[in-house]
């Protein structure tokens, strides 16, 4: 498609049964830093080996997948070129596939969690929820009284993108959300949601050791089940 005069690309996968009169999730897999659109969609070792982070898997053929290829293999969003991209191409899946419009997802991981941040910042009216791995707020995180729910993941020895930029994200969805600075635990891998969100827009961290600049193992369930929750 085009978007701001340039050519944008972007991979989906369907359930194989796929069925026209069945409401699909959607959900965002965005890639990283000289990833591809393609290294997403099909997984090679920063994405776990397997789709869409290991969510393929478990998703199954419930649920409809697209791969965003960014600009010059990243996602500078410069100027909100990436936001409206994004919001470009959710609307024409809309027109052509029958999406649940109440549960579209996004996750990504190093410069694709930066864009999940980003998204989940400025577009709570098209995403429910967003999962940014290893990310930060350097593609944006602008104004918008629209709400996000929000799991971060980041290794506390990432010497990449340093766990105190995936805070900084943190913070921002805790404070946009109206959350307390009280957690309880969730999963099995020392994740933590906060406590007093607004209604339906819980904010969760995952704040692990003995991680590096890659997306751990139990990503995808982590994921899937904060998704669940919607």
């Amino acid at each position: 498609m085009i978007s701001d005069g340039s050519t944008r690309e972007f991979w989906v996968k369907l359930p194989s049964a796929y069925k026209p009169s069945n409401a699909y999730p959607l959900i965002v897999g965005l890639h990283w830093r000289d990833g591809s659109a393609p290294d997403v969609y099909n997984g090679n070792s920063w994405a776990s080996g397997k789709a869409f982070y290991g969510l393929k898997d478990l998703y199954g053929e419930t649920a409809i997948f697209v791969a965003p290829a960014g600009l010059d293999a990243g996602w500078a969003n410069t100027n909100d070129r990436d936001i409206r991209f994004i919001g470009s191409m959710v609307n024409q899946l809309k027109q052509g596939l029958c999406l649940d419009t109440s549960r579209t997802f996004a996750t990504g991981f190093s410069f694709g969690g930066m864009m999940s941040n980003a998204i989940g910042c400025q577009m709570g009216n098209v995403f429910r929820a967003v999962a940014p791995m290893s990310g930060s707020v350097w593609s944006g995180c602008a104004d918008s009284s629209n709400k996000t729910a929000a799991i971060l993941l980041h290794a506390k020895e990432d010497s990449v993108v340093a766990s105190q930029f995936g805070e900084e994200a943190r913070d921002k969805f805790i404070s946009k959300n109206s959350c307390t600075r009280t957690t309880a635990a969730i999963g099995a891998n020392g994740c933590v949601i906060y406590q007093g969100c607004s209604t339906d827009k819980p904010v969760a961290w995952c704040g692990y050791s003995n991680g590096g600049h890659w997306p751990p193992s139990f990503a995808a369930t982590e994921i899937k089940s904060f998704f669940d929750r919607f």
